[in-house]
């Protein structure tokens, strides 16, 4: 390498860090104002994600029992929804809108703080009628990344919540 792409490189590493871009899976500082956390979930599919999330950043200790626990997020509330966007010119579906939806509920003392959390995302899946297991495998894929995002929303909406201390 010549000094050029040498200091090319350095000016862009500099102007990337400055901005703020972090690496993937490097949470810096984020973390819940909270110590211990008690996830209660009832059939939520997002529920092992949000273990996942909170055990492998380290961002608070998951506990066994709502009463050992500072705070208890509740889940509750899924809805999933797969309707049709388009159509083509025989009337089949082209593709569809897939919509995740979940409310959070956090609570200290045996008692709601906030309000609820609702938090939702939606994806275009594309269809056709002759690729019917590829078109399987597609949705699956879709409906793991919205659960992911889901997923992510409501830990950074957790992050920013407001706690009693």
């Amino acid at each position: 390498m010549n000094k050029t792409n040498i200091f090319l490189i350095f000016i862009l590493t500099i102007t990337l860090t400055a901005c703020g871009i972090h690496l993937r899976g490097t949470s810096g500082s984020y973390k819940l104002p909270i110590k211990t956390v008690y996830i209660q979930c009832n059939n939520v599919k997002i529920c092992p994600n949000m273990q996942n999330v909170i055990t492998k950043q380290s961002l608070a200790t998951l506990v066994n029992n709502a009463e050992s626990a500072e705070a208890v997020i509740k889940l509750m509330n899924e809805q999933t929804s797969r309707d049709p966007q388009s159509f083509n010119l025989a009337g089949r579906v082209t593709n569809y809108i897939l919509t995740y939806q979940v409310t959070a509920q956090v609570w200290q003392n045996h008692e709601q703080i906030g309000n609820d959390i609702v938090v939702s995302n939606q994806l275009i899946s594309q269809y056709n009628d002759s690729t019917i297991l590829a078109n399987n495998l597609e949705e699956d894929n879709y409906w793991n990344k919205i659960h992911q995002n889901v997923t992510n929303q409501l830990i950074r909406r957790l992050i920013a919540f407001k706690y009693n201390e």
